[in-house]
């Protein structure tokens, strides 16, 4: 067997979180889909090749556990599916599980159309939006109302604050010896404990109004809080469902609320695209809303959000620490060596997409790419639990969208902001252009 390329670990844990997406492509590139980091203690392996994702998120999965920067999050998040570990996390998403049934995706569908459509019937013909603001304002309203029955509009402010916050000093607490800094008042931890505080507030507060009979009764939170685990465990306690809501109600909106800004961005770089887009989009509706009946046929849609995922996966890295030996292909890695994997690296691979930095929705009208070669969603146990209301959500936001108005680009290039999630790092601004001819609901 050949080894991989070798380089010192301090070669990755020096990468600043701006350079760190381009400098993992730009490795894989000279030197081929499987990269090594080493110290004297431990390896790090970075995997782009996938069969060997597959081991590591599916095949192998047992073998590991969520790595450091997962971990971490639960100064936030608490321990909710995205953090929380076996036998956790597989009693919590059987519990959860019934709410993103495909039929009661598909009942959702109302709700994103409506909320998109209000959004979009909210801007004036010639402003400038700030199309990030507006897709993370209407995704968060999605969420709120379609899972947990509520009406979060007064909250979008101190929510889009308080997570912002977050995340832009989520970097801090993965210098080493961080978790020595926790309890200490330094800037960051105040910070973090701010905004986890505005949080807490409005997810407790969602879990009082439900308890006093607000909300839909067959919404999420009313799931969980009714939920019975038969396998004995029983009901979840508040602080339970405050994780899970905490988790999904931010990882659900700003996940597909980032996919939506960037293939917003790219539509408005790419006219004839958008073009396209506009007349697929007449061409199944005609002057009617969609529907979730009209999902399969708005295939031209799903592709752009398909497309737009693979340049800009939301989730866009991915590491694994090794509970035991584990063999990923050939390459073995001892109980405590982590395992990373990239969406962002592995959808840029010329191996399964052409000129893979062009913006190509037509790319997906062909033969899909193997599994782990296109993954924005993650796979095996940890696979996304919202990955088809994200997809529902995609096609029935951008729908509505170019529907109504065409968002010609205003300003520069967008660069990316590669934290927990991939976000904009300026400002994606658009020109709102009405389409004349559309006949409003």
């Amino acid at each position: 067997m050949t080894s991989p390329p070798t380089l010192p670990a301090f070669a990755l844990t020096r990468q600043t979180i701006y350079t760190l997406p381009h400098y993992l492509r730009d490795l894989v590139r000279r030197n081929g889909p499987v990269v090594r980091f080493a110290n004297l203690r431990s390896q790090m392996l970075f995997l782009a090749d996938p069969p060997l994702v597959e081991d590591v998120l599916v095949t192998k999965g047992a073998s590991f556990m969520k790595g450091r920067g997962t971990q971490r999050l639960a100064l936030l998040l608490g321990r909710g599916l995205l953090t929380s570990e076996r036998p956790e996390h597989v009693r919590h998403r059987r519990l959860i599980q019934p709410a993103f049934h495909r039929r009661r995706i598909e009942a959702y569908a109302h709700i994103m159309t409506v909320k998109a459509e209000r959004a979009v019937d909210g801007w004036e013909d010639g402003e400038i939006v700030d199309v990030e603001r507006a897709t993370n304002a209407l995704a968060l309203e999605i969420v709120a109302q379609a899972l947990f029955g509520s009406d979060l509009r007064a909250d979008v402010a101190t929510i889009g604050r308080a997570l912002g916050e977050a995340l832009a000093v989520f970097p801090a607490t993965m210098l080493p010896y961080a978790e020595l800094l926790d309890r200490l008042p330094v800037p960051s931890t105040r910070r973090l404990a701010a905004a986890k505080r505005a949080l807490d507030e409005i997810v407790y507060r969602m879990i009082r109004e439900h308890r006093a009979g607000s909300g839909d009764p067959d919404d999420l939170l009313s799931l969980m809080l009714g939920a019975r685990d038969e396998a004995g465990g029983g009901a979840l306690t508040d602080e339970q469902i405050h994780d899970e809501a905490l988790t999904i109600l931010l990882a659900g909106h700003e996940t597909t609320a980032n996919a939506l800004a960037w293939a917003v961005y790219l539509l408005g770089r790419h006219p004839e695209i958008e073009a396209r887009l506009a007349a697929h989009v007449r061409t199944v509706l005609g002057e009617r809303p969609a529907t979730a009946a009209d999902v399969a046929d708005l295939d031209y849609v799903r592709a752009v959000f398909a497309e737009a995922l693979r340049l800009y996966p939301p989730a866009w890295i991915t590491a694994r620490r090794a509970l035991e030996p584990v063999m990923v292909g050939p390459h073995r890695l001892a109980r405590g060596d982590i395992a990373i994997v990239s969406p962002f690296v592995s959808h840029r691979d010329e191996r399964y997409f052409a000129d893979p930095e062009r913006f190509d929705p037509g790319r997906w009208s062909g033969a899909p790419p193997p599994r782990y070669a296109y993954y924005p969603f993650g796979g095996g146990s940890r696979l996304c639990i919202g990955e088809g209301f994200a997809w529902m959500e995609g096609v029935l936001v951008l729908a509505a969208i170019v529907r109504r108005v065409s968002l010609p680009a205003t300003g520069g290039d967008v660069r990316m902001l590669p934290l927990v999630t991939l976000r904009p790092r300026d400002a994606i601004r658009a020109r709102v252009a009405r389409r004349r001819d559309v006949v409003t609901a």
